[in-house]
């Protein structure tokens, strides 16, 4: 059970690398939405930072437990702004995800 618990903290880890990358490298479609929300400049930056940082802490057991917070920081903070603006159909993946959160939390130091 151990193992499989790894490897979903190792999957998340990648998830969040993903959405780093695609954070930081700024598709037309996501700036759109940061303006339409009207967060200030850079703040798309910031966020693809914060989910970068929660990917390394997730790849190292040792360090897990405080990507995991810094991932639900991220999680929350991100579900919270699409409830707001009434993305639903967006939101509840990122909740769900929130919720993913929890089994890594298992994965702990070895």
């Amino acid at each position: 059970m151990g193992w499989l618990v790894e490897h979903f903290a190792q999957a998340l880890a990648v998830g969040f690398a993903a959405a780093a990358v695609v954070h930081l490298a700024g598709p037309r479609r996501l700036r759109e939405l940061y303006a339409r929300w009207r967060y200030p400049l850079g703040f798309r930056e910031v966020t693809g930072a914060l989910l970068a940082v929660a990917a390394a802490l997730l790849a190292v057991p040792q360090t897990r437990l405080f990507g995991l917070g810094a991932a639900a920081f991220v999680m929350f903070l991100s579900a919270t702004t699409l409830l707001h603006h009434r993305q639903y159909r967006y939101a509840a993946p990122l909740i769900a995800l929130l919720f993913a959160l929890i089994p890594a939390s298992l994965a702990g130091p070895v």
